[in-house]
């Protein structure tokens, strides 16, 4: 259930250069926003022993203590191996998260008996009172005895950094090393090569189900600049011939020049029809 999708940075440029020369856009200009302004994602407190949303400490309750926002179902495999599926409460905002590779925001995941335990992330955004927040939980998913343990939840405020007519939202917030750009309806999405990495590759971003999906920008060089870029699809215009379905594409970069105080994250999104 791994997997690692990735494309050169020169091929990359050249890709987005030739898609937006190409494919008629509807761009709004660049919003800028300081490094200073976006929350930090705090690390999750440790679960305590036998709380609520820990599944297993030195062995599993009978019956598992449920993790909140997300469900396993098991079913007979492969001669004596067993299937499981984590399945995530979507409709409730919340979606899977691997970093194996690029980002991968998953509305199930699945693996055998067989497999080596998993360390996955629940995220979960919400609004309330004019606000926007993103909930994780830190998964630890252990196949061999089907036993999910919740290792504690932190939240973080989003900080709204582009918005266009069509309400399309994009929203960051700083995550250790990084700066994480979210939206909804994302299908897809490109992230900046990590600053310590000596290959020329970008990981991508996938988005499976989820209503929400993020890619990460590299914020420890910004003097030599990063981008990313999530795409979605927004809801279809017409019927018969007269129907199209727009797109769209948020395009996000991170640079400080030396006139600059600190670092800025500029954002604009652009919708195809």
């Amino acid at each position: 259930m791994r997997s690692s999708r990735r494309v050169s940075c020169t091929c990359l440029v050249a890709m987005v250069m030739s898609a937006a020369a190409l494919v008629p856009s509807e761009a709004q200009a660049a919003k800028t926003s300081l490094l200073s302004t976006l929350a930090a994602m705090p690390a999750p407190p440790a679960a305590p022993v036998g709380a609520p949303g820990t599944a297993r400490v030195t062995e599993t309750p009978n019956p598992p203590i449920a993790v909140p926002g997300v469900t396993l179902k098991t079913r007979d495999g492969y001669r004596d191996t067993k299937w499981h599926d984590l399945d995530a409460a979507t409709g409730r905002g919340y979606c899977l998260v691997s970093r194996t590779g690029g980002l991968r925001w998953m509305s199930s995941w699945g693996t055998s008996s067989r497999s080596n335990p998993e360390d996955l992330e629940l995220d979960r955004l919400i609004e309330k009172d004019g606000k926007v927040s993103l909930e994780r939980t830190k998964v630890h998913f252990d196949p061999s005895d089907a036993s999910i343990t919740g290792m504690g939840t932190a939240r973080v405020e989003l900080h709204e950094v582009a918005r266009n007519a069509q309400g399309v939202v994009a929203w960051a917030f700083r995550d250790g090393r990084d700066v994480v750009i979210l939206a909804r309806k994302v299908d897809r999405g490109v992230e900046s090569r990590p600053a310590d990495s000596e290959e020329g590759l970008i990981p991508f971003a996938s988005a499976e189900g989820c209503p929400f999906a993020g890619a990460r920008l590299d914020a420890r060089k910004p003097e030599a600049g990063s981008i990313a870029q999530l795409s979605g699809t927004l809801p279809a215009k017409g019927e018969g011939k007269d129907k199209v379905v727009p797109q769209f594409t948020v395009d996000a970069s991170l640079s400080r020049v030396a006139r600059d105080t600190e670092p800025k994250l500029a954002v604009r999104i652009r919708i195809r029809e």
